[in-house]
């Protein structure tokens, strides 16, 4: 069976998403299965995620899942750590791999910063191969992808993730799953962690799409990498991080001219949330 979810989300847990688990939950469950979930280890405590675990099992049910999760800033990049139930903070990659338990799915996020060593790849399930907060949720970095695929370990794969953290986009990266479960099963950790874990799985916008191996679809059919399209994702990336900074001029005007944070950023998102 297919599970619709969503990975590498960030909740008012770690300080850095604006909304709670159950604000999360009222806004997901209607039309996704489940949402993993990566608080930033370094703004929490072990107490503190303890409890948030506790919290994610709380608001899950037969409906709608939520999967508790790490993002830990390390020496060769953030990594994700999906399903982690247990608290680690270091900033040696290669310690922190041996501390994860064994169900985690390793997933090294925001690879184009160029900080991703071999020796850490080679140990990690895949790549995060299109970020929307950093790259934009409408088209795939398909010129970025392109020089990845080329240089992938064999077994290695790529995933998209929203990276949600003030904003709550409308238009999703759907990571689409495919368990051995019977139609009308609600989902698992275990077989959402497992068929990840498998590549069994597709990353969506429904537009483009692209498996586990980073191969590119377009409405379904299957796209060449051609550089005009490289060319064309190249420059929607340009202009999603030139409107992002013109977002964040245009905040500290109206912050100048009176207006008050709250208000500021209740604007900002709303008009982000359609981007």
């Amino acid at each position: 069976m297919e599970y619709r979810g969503i990975i590498h989300n960030h909740s008012a847990c770690s300080k850095e998403g604006c909304y709670g688990l159950y604000v999360l939950r009222e806004r997901w469950a209607s039309s996704l299965d489940f949402a993993a979930m990566t608080e930033h280890a370094e703004r929490i405590s072990a107490e503190e995620y303890a409890a948030y675990v506790r919290e994610c099992d709380a608001l899950s049910d037969a409906h709608f899942r939520f999967i508790p999760g790490l993002e830990v800033a390390t020496e060769s990049g953030d990594i994700l750590l999906l399903g982690c139930r247990e608290y680690i903070c270091t900033r040696d990659p290669l310690q922190l791999i041996k501390q994860i338990p064994q169900q985690t799915v390793v997933i090294l996020a925001h690879p184009e910063e160029g900080k991703v060593k071999a020796e850490v790849l080679a140990q990690a399930h895949g790549l995060e191969g299109w970020n929307g907060g950093h790259m934009g949720g409408s088209m795939p970095p398909v010129d970025w992808l392109d020089g990845w695929r080329k240089r992938q370990p064999a077994g290695k794969f790529f995933t998209g993730g929203n990276d949600i953290h003030k904003v709550d986009p409308k238009r999703k990266i759907l990571t689409l799953v495919e368990t051995g479960a019977a139609a009308g099963i609600p989902c698992s950790e275990e077989d959402i962690l497992q068929a990840l874990a498998l590549g069994n799985f597709r990353t969506d916008n429904g537009i483009f799409s692209f498996r586990a191996d980073g191969k590119l679809f377009y409405r379904g059919r299957e796209m060449a990498w051609g550089l005009p399209f490289m060319l064309l994702a190249r420059a929607y990336r340009g202009c999603w991080r030139l409107l992002n900074a013109c977002f964040q001029l245009g905040g500290e005007m109206l912050g100048a001219i009176g207006m008050d944070k709250q208000k500021r950023t209740r604007l900002n998102r709303m008009m982000r949330e359609h981007l």
